[in-house]
């Protein structure tokens, strides 16, 4: 009988946090793990579907003012404070601590302007899925979880057929996120032809012998289940990926 993946040491693509691209606006500042905007490393320009990961703080009462996207999936997870957006579709939310905030843009595209309109500085990843196939449609979601129900597990907060109460995105992706404490263990399973990315939001974790740290990221290939052992209270994003998704754009 041939091994199983889980015999067969995983491929890792680490990526350091001091690696990342970076960007300062004075009012804002961006990490980019891929290549985004003024940031090109032909090295990292996507893990599978995952085309945009932006870590970034914005300064109180300053922000990202009405900008268009179109065939985009997008994600906003807030770490701490508080972000308000608004969009031409006449949605306006506040997005705070542990919330996930998803908009499909669609084939037609939309505006929105993302802003910190408080007192304290705005902490946030931003990710940028390729959709799997053309003419979406605009759709807007948001779902959030305590800090006590994220504890010691990692929570699904999007997949493509909205699961669990999770949002639905257009495109072979489960999100997760998750607070772990020193001690606690995961394992997650991965189907084949997947790939996971594990984003260490705070904290400190090990996959595969690897130490990850704040702002470190890894994609993770070539078996069938990952295990996750942490060293320190965490926050972290888990990424289940199909990775031969036709992607629309590069």
């Amino acid at each position: 009988m041939a091994p199983t993946k889980t015999n067969v040491s995983p491929t890792l693509r680490i990526r350091r946090s001091n690696e990342r691209g970076f960007e300062d606006f004075g009012w804002a500042d961006n990490w980019m793990t891929f290549s985004f905007a003024n940031f090109n490393d032909p090295d990292w320009v996507h893990f599978g579907p995952l085309r945009v990961m932006v870590e970034n703080h914005i300064q109180p009462h300053e922000g990202f003012g009405a900008h268009p996207h179109r065939d985009v999936e997008i994600l906003t997870y807030v770490v701490s404070g508080t972000l308000t957006h608004e969009d031409s579709f006449g949605h306006k939310a506040g997005i705070t601590a542990g919330e996930m905030q998803l908009i499909s843009a669609g084939s037609r595209g939309m505006v929105h302007a993302e802003e910190n309109h408080h007192d304290e500085v705005e902490h946030n990843y931003q990710m940028w899925l390729v959709p799997d196939r053309p003419g979406t449609d605009f759709y807007y979601g948001q779902q959030k979880y305590s800090p006590e129900e994220r504890s010691g597990q990692l929570r699904l907060y999007v997949s493509p057929d909205g699961r669990d109460e999770s949002m639905p995105i257009n495109t072979d992706a489960f999100v997760y996120a998750g607070l772990l404490r020193p001690g606690d263990r995961l394992t997650h399973n991965l189907e084949e032809g997947r790939g996971a990315w594990v984003q260490v939001v705070d904290g400190e974790l090990e996959i595969a012998g690897k130490t990850l740290r704040q702002g470190d990221g890894v994609g993770i290939t070539d078996t069938d289940a990952i295990e996750l052992v942490f060293t320190a209270n965490s926050e972290v994003l888990l990424f289940d990926l199909r990775m031969d998704v036709p992607r629309l754009w590069t």
